[in-house]
């Protein structure tokens, strides 16, 4: 009973520290979209006069306290579900998302197999051969991606599938009011940038799940019983690796989701993330914020569930 107790009040932790979490990053946000030179009055007005920007500021609200305006927002989005209004036109936030935010969710869609697909099969791959030539160059070009800025990286791509292949666009655009599938090769750049970035990190982590899992000593012990490397990686080492790689490929998925930040900007996809870099230069602190939250509860709940996975299967060892 002790043990149930304790294993109970370990996952009630993970569970109730979520959206305490949660609400710390959106106000976070909204602070820090506050406290940036200029407001969206100054956006708004379109002129210098300060009596007008004034204007606009009171009508919109801006010149209330800024704890006055974060908890009348935060309320609004944690209680009733409301993200709030653009403060240029008025329409809501969910509403002026739901393109964007589509168009993301195909660029996921694709992006996330693949970058799964990657970081699985090459950690395995440099994980069951550690120092051999294999590991070595797997390692290097893992290492040399994480190293490289994911807009750099992306640009590459850019210049390799546009400019040289031919199998891409130079800019990743999709047909008013349609959508991604309209216009499929407006994926491959995208989508390409954010499972190599993301499937160079899940790699490292795959690699070291393997070697280490390798390092137990029955399984020391059936390559010293001269069992088939084969067979020992398949019924021993994949096995007992299994639950740092779930670990692993959770803690990954918020990479697919908030990566689109940097990638959709640099080929121009109408996703969530060119609509948030347009909010922040527009000082849409509300919409900002909004979106922040919906990025970290992502993020959150990707990393609790890796938690309570490792907490789980730790437990259970």
């Amino acid at each position: 009973m002790p043990h149930l107790s304790h294993r109970a009040s370990s996952i009630i932790r993970l569970v109730l520290r979520a959206p305490v979490l949660l609400v710390a990053a959106a106000m976070t946000s909204f602070v820090i979209m506050d406290v940036l030179p200029g407001d969206a009055a100054s956006t708004i007005a379109r002129t210098t006069d300060p009596a007008a920007v004034d204007a606009v500021r009171s009508r919109l609200g801006l010149d209330d306290p800024l704890l006055v305006r974060l908890g009348e927002w935060a309320t609004a989005l944690f209680l009733h579900g409301d993200g709030g209004h653009l403060y240029a036109s008025g329409i809501p936030v969910w509403e002026a998302a739901a393109s964007s935010a589509r168009n993301s969710t195909y660029l996921v869609a694709c992006a996330l197999p693949l970058l799964l697909l990657i970081g699985i099969l090459s950690g395995v791959f440099a994980g069951l051969r550690p120092t051999a030539l294999r590991d070595h160059i797997l390692s290097t070009g893992a290492q040399t991606t994480l190293a490289t800025p994911d807009f750099a990286v992306t640009t590459v791509l850019l210049v390799l599938c546009a400019g040289v292949l031919h199998l891409a666009p130079a800019v990743s655009l999709v047909p008013p009011g349609g959508t991604p599938l309209d216009r499929p090769d407006s994926l491959i750049v995208p989508a390409l940038a954010i499972a190599l970035v993301g499937g160079a990190w899940l790699q490292r982590l795959v690699r070291a799940a393997i070697v280490d899992a390798a390092a137990l000593p029955h399984i020391r012990a059936a390559h010293l019983a001269g069992h088939h490397p084969v067979t020992v990686a398949w019924r021993l080492t994949l096995p007992a690796a299994a639950g740092p790689i779930v670990q692993a490929c959770a803690a990954t998925i918020p990479y697919a989701v908030t990566g689109t930040v940097v990638v959709e900007n640099v080929v121009g996809f109408p996703g969530i993330g060119t609509l948030i870099a347009t909010f922040i230069a527009a000082r849409e602190t509300i919409a900002v914020a909004t979106l922040t939250a919906v990025f970290a509860a992502i993020t959150i709940a990707a990393f609790t569930l890796a938690d309570l996975h490792h907490d789980i299967q730790g437990r259970r060892a």
